[in-house]
């Protein structure tokens, strides 16, 4: 016998996509067609409580809104009834919900269309949405758990996951052939590029990320950040919703990518079908990786140039942090005094073992990040590799460099970097006897047997 007991209630498929796009920020209309039922009277009042209007969400009596029952038992998913019509819908609500797309698709910025299969993304609907674009003025971000089944077309960008996009594919894997894993992905994609009218297809990998393929350009793989324990139930769902809002932002592929990835990661990270908000992705956005990885550093040019024409004044500053103490915070503190803006330059476990010896950092370099990205005094983190930050100082160009101690500002290696970019540099002193190499030396003196 199974005893229930509490049940919650939350949109799923394209609500929760809806969701997720007005969490993150956005005035959102919901284009969909449900029953006269209990399941459509739930659903109504969640859009509600998310400030969702519901102009939009038509009635079709004889219909079965589609309703999902996850069974979980000690936070562990178990089984799932699904209850309601998928079947194409009738003409008459058909009708409605084409006249409806045309009336808000002219007045919107981005369409984001998710088809779950429940019979409201039909053939002609789709058909619709092509004879209306067929300029490219729109800008469509097509997610579909079937592409096979529905052809897309005149759509800005595709979001299969790895299997759909496998499925939908020509491709096949002989027995025989000797293929990566990634090879045969990007095969698969350049398939998808080249069958569907679409300016690019993103194909999501969950936790390994996402990888886009556009005409002209080698394909290129985005990781989000590792998440603890992970829960993937509605992840794409926020990714799709995140890469829409960003592109329609005016971030390029690649950026809007990165963003979404890392949208979709906070998602897991959550119990159950989750919102997003768009100061939780604000703050994991603040932890901007290295340029010449996987994890492009693109999102930080976006966000040192919107300062830029918001007048903002930007401060830089480097460091190990290693183990945190009160001499940085006051250092932290002083920076930001400077300007607008702190961006934080943290070195790389690399580099922090070349200057400093093999045995540090003591702290791997994700958490030293995490640590500085959460005080108040800053704004941005950025990890760099090299032994000097004047790499991202050119990239940066900060109206202010900061650095502590007791140095002579022309000796400093970076002096050059700064002047080249309009820069200049304070210098302020540390606070004596505070150090991460004097707590360290202090806590193996006390531990020594």
């Amino acid at each position: 016998m199974v005893k229930a007991r509490r049940k919650i209630f939350l949109p799923g498929g394209a609500a929760n996509t809806a969701v997720n796009t007005r969490s993150l920020g956005a005035e959102v209309n919901f284009l969909s067609v449900v029953g006269a039922d209990d399941t459509a009277r739930i659903l109504r009042a969640a859009l509600v409580e998310h400030g969702i209007p519901l102009d939009c969400v038509l009635e079709d009596s004889v219909r079965t809104s589609v309703n999902k029952l996850r069974i979980i038992a000690d936070s562990q998913f178990t089984v799932r009834f699904d209850e309601g019509d998928t079947c194409d819908l009738r003409r008459e609500s058909e009708d409605r919900l084409i006249a409806s797309f045309r009336k808000l698709s002219a007045d919107c910025d981005v369409v984001i269309v998710s088809d779950y299969l429940c019979g409201v993304v039909t053939p002609r609907f789709l058909a619709e949405m092509a004879r209306l674009n067929e300029d490219g003025h729109m800008l469509i971000v097509g997610d579909s758990k079937d592409l096979k089944f529905h052809q897309f077309s005149n759509v800005t960008v595709v979001t299969p996951n790895h299997i759909e996009a496998r499925d939908a594919s020509r491709v096949r894997m002989k027995a025989n052939e000797d293929i990566s894993l990634d090879g045969y992905l990007e095969k698969v994609g350049w398939d998808l590029l080249a069958r569907i009218r679409t300016r690019s297809v993103v194909v999501t990998l969950g936790a390994e990320g996402a990888v886009l393929f556009e005409r002209g350009k080698p394909p290129l793989k985005v990781r989000a950040r590792p998440i603890e324990s992970p829960q993937a139930i509605g992840a794409g769902d926020t990714f799709t919703a995140a890469l829409g809002l960003s592109l329609a932002a005016g971030a390029d592929s690649q950026t809007a990518m990165a963003i979404a990835t890392e949208a979709a990661a906070i998602a897991t990270s959550k119990e159950r079908t989750a919102a997003v908000t768009q100061q939780e992705l604000l703050q994991r956005l603040s932890l901007v990786v290295p340029a010449g990885t996987t994890r492009p550093a693109q999102v930080l040019d976006e966000v040192v140039e919107n300062y830029r024409r918001d007048g903002k004044k930007i401060v830089f500053t480097n460091g190990c942090f290693d183990i945190l103490h009160g001499g940085h915070i006051t250092y932290l503190r002083q920076a930001k005094a400077l300007g607008d803006v702190l961006i934080v330059g943290i070195n790389s476990d690399d580099s922090v073992r070349r200057l400093k010896g093999e045995k540090r950092p003591i702290n791997p370099q994700e958490d030293r990040a995490s640590v500085v990205a959460a005080l108040e005094y800053v704004d941005h983190v950025v990890l760099f590799d090299e032994d000097t930050p004047e790499r991202l100082i050119r990239e940066i160009r900060p109206h202010v460099h900061v650095k502590g101690g007791d140095y002579e500002a022309e000796k400093l290696p970076e002096a050059q970097a700064v002047r080249d970019v309009g820069g200049k540099i304070a210098i302020i002193p540390l606070i004596q006897g505070k150090s991460s190499s004097l707590i360290i030396e202090t806590i193996a003196r006390i531990t020594r047997p």
